[in-house]
């Protein structure tokens, strides 16, 4: 076995919207000679399925998780000469992020530790997006005096570790006060800005929002070059989306059924950034190699079941077959007249807004009453206002496109987390087949306008 100049320290709790893009990131480096240790504390979701899909050796379960303790044993887990730590959902922004905080400790002797710099997401709220930018600045420094050290992008000396471990009865703050110790001793502290990584939240949570908008805003329009939106990995021409279209061949309407689920599915190969169709029916009846067949009654999914359901099962079978999707955007084939680059839309809101579940909605200005347990009636609106004044309601029309994250559907939901709204102001966008079976006059108009379309 060649020897390992580093070893990356990853500590988890319930990280699986995070770790794939962190490892993808990792493994894509220029510097080879590594290995990467999780120290995973109880994680309860895919956290740690997804890390071994990356064939790691070496994880271990830690219990009353304390930052420091979790370093010092990830340390003496470890065979590198140099410790690298990064959190989980601190993603890499390029392929010179692990060579670019080595190079500055590999043959400084006075050097103990490096960290890097650490830049926001587009969807990194105001106060986060401030303390970040203000915090990790652009000019490299040698640190004689200040021990600020910061854990989340870091690496040091195991030989020098082993007079100063961690702290591991902190709760946090074990980088600072180890930063502490080691200025003490007479070591250097490098911070290099060019070792960057994005991290979605800061390190300060403590003040207003409004004024950390108004300082954002000034960054954001004087240092447009120190704004990048996303990491590689979450940018939509990268994720993995497929497209869960369900399917029933029982049906009387079987024929104009048909008609419409080829139409969608040629609006789903105009996508830019749909990776593959999964068809859910109990017959594969599209013979085309690019779609996937998911076997209804295989597989017992029946026409019944919640949507919540039939993606949970659909994404297990997915991920069976090593397909491993970041979303599932579902689609019922059903709408009539989907509004062109929707899906699109959808998928680009999700990603650059940082949203879990995506989904288009009509912009609706009516009155509604809902009948309550005791059997009267309440209103929903209270106003009688113009609709200039009033604000709309939104009728969800998951069918024309649902997008939603993998770590989401795996609790058995097609809504949760951060929520996006796509809003839709034609009313001819929300009617489905079924509505138009009620009206001849309806289904003759919409046909000919499908029929126009193709």
């Amino acid at each position: 076995m060649s020897k390992i100049d580093i070893s990356i320290i990853i500590r988890t709790k319930n990280e699986e919207k995070w770790i794939n893009h962190c490892l993808k990131m990792i493994f894509d480096q220029n510097f080879k000679n590594f290995e990467i240790i999780i120290i995973d504390n109880n994680s309860t979701d895919a956290t740690l399925e997804i890390a071994k899909r990356f064939k790691i050796k070496k994880i271990f379960n830690i219990k009353n998780f304390l930052p420091g303790k979790a370093i010092n044993i990830g340390v003496r887990k470890s065979i590198g000469e140099f410790v690298v730590c990064l959190s989980a959902h601190c993603i890499p922004k390029n392929k010179n992020w692990l060579s670019n905080l080595y190079k500055n400790i590999s043959k400084n002797k006075k050097v103990a530790g490096v960290y890097g710099r650490q830049i926001p997401v587009s969807f990194s709220n105001p106060i986060d997006k401030r303390d970040l930018l203000i915090t990790f600045g652009l000019d490299k420094r040698i640190q004689v005096k200040d021990n600020f050290f910061h854990n989340a992008n870091s690496i040091f000396k195991k030989e020098i570790w082993k007079k100063f471990p961690f702290d591991s009865k902190v709760k946090n703050v074990e980088d600072r006060l180890w930063g502490k110790q080691i200025i003490k001793a007479g070591y250097n502290i490098i911070y290099e800005p060019e070792a960057i990584v994005y991290h979605h939240h800061g390190i300060h949570q403590n003040n207003a929002p409004e004024r950390a908008s108004s300082i954002v805003s000034i960054i954001e329009k004087f240092e447009k070059d120190r704004i990048i939106k996303l990491p590689t990995t979450l940018k939509p021409e990268n994720l993995n989306i497929v497209a869960v279209l369900p399917f029933s061949i029982n049906s009387k309407y079987y024929r104009d059924n048909k008609s419409l689920l080829l139409k969608t599915i040629n609006e789903i190969n105009e996508s830019k950034f749909i990776k593959k169709i999964y068809l859910v029916s109990e017959k594969n009846i599209i013979r085309n190699n690019s779609i996937k067949f998911i076997d209804r009654i295989k597989n017992k999914i029946s026409t019944s079941i919640s949507i919540d359901e039939l993606l949970f099962k659909s994404l297990k079978i997915i991920e069976k077959n090593k397909d491993y999707p970041d979303s599932i955007i579902f689609i019922n084939y059903d709408y009539v007249l989907r509004p062109v680059k929707l899906l699109d839309k959808i998928i680009l809101e999700a990603q650059y807004s940082g949203c879990d579940t995506v989904f288009p909605a009509q912009i609706d200005y009516g009155h509604y009453w809902l009948k309550s347990e005791s059997g009267n009636f309440v209103q929903t609106d209270s106003s009688l206002n113009s609709r200039n004044i009033r604000k709309p309601t939104y009728k969800a029309l998951y069918g024309l496109g649902c997008l939603t994250s993998s770590h989401i559907i795996r609790n058995k939901k097609i809504i949760g987390g951060k929520i996006g709204i796509i809003p839709i102001d034609n009313i001819n966008n929300s009617f489905r087949l079924i509505d138009l079976k009620k009206s001849r006059i309806l289904k003759s108009f919409f046909f000919s306008k499908i029929q126009k379309s193709k």
